[in-house]
């Protein structure tokens, strides 16, 4: 079995260490990362032409990992402080031609961990309302959406806040 592995794929952007403070979290020690646990999960997961077809959404490519730096710094929209489990995590939406890409990460703030831990995604056929991302990120009974801070147009692209 590989051992487990994680990379930095930098500290976060302003908007969002702000959105979260909004939210209650301060995540402005943290930084982005991605483990290859993650890796294994989404193509082992969400990879498979035939089944990702089925849930009405298109496989997850290496080339889709390789745009979370991207995702994470200027997303079309992020939903910030989303309470499942008893954890944190943060949402991000970003459009493509290929589809819309929606990733997860969990809020790591204890004295073992200080990250922003790459934990799932998944990509959507064709483009995905904001509103219709609220109702995915928030589709679950586990899910406490109380304390969260949208933020539509993050990393300079225009659109603004929203509640």
């Amino acid at each position: 079995m590989k051992s487990f592995e994680k990379t930095v794929i930098g500290k976060p952007e302003q908007w969002l260490v702000d959105a979260a403070q909004a939210a209650g979290l301060d995540i402005s020690g943290l930084t982005h990362e991605v483990t290859n646990n993650f890796v294994t999960h989404c193509k082992k997961q969400h990879g498979d032409t035939k089944t990702e077809k089925a849930r009405g959404q298109l496989p997850i490519a290496s080339a889709d990992i390789e745009l979370i730096p991207d995702i994470v710094k200027n997303p079309d929209c992020a939903i910030i402080g989303i309470k499942k489990y008893g954890k944190i995590f943060n949402a991000y939406l970003k459009q493509g031609a290929g589809g819309a890409v929606i990733y997860y990460e969990e809020v790591l703030n204890s004295t073992k961990n200080k990250s922003l831990r790459s934990k799932t995604m998944y990509k959507k056929m064709g483009a995905v309302s904001n509103e219709i991302f609220l109702k995915i990120v928030s589709n679950n009974a586990h899910t406490d959406m109380s304390d969260i801070k949208m933020v539509v147009g993050a990393g300079g692209n225009p659109g603004g806040e929203a509640d």
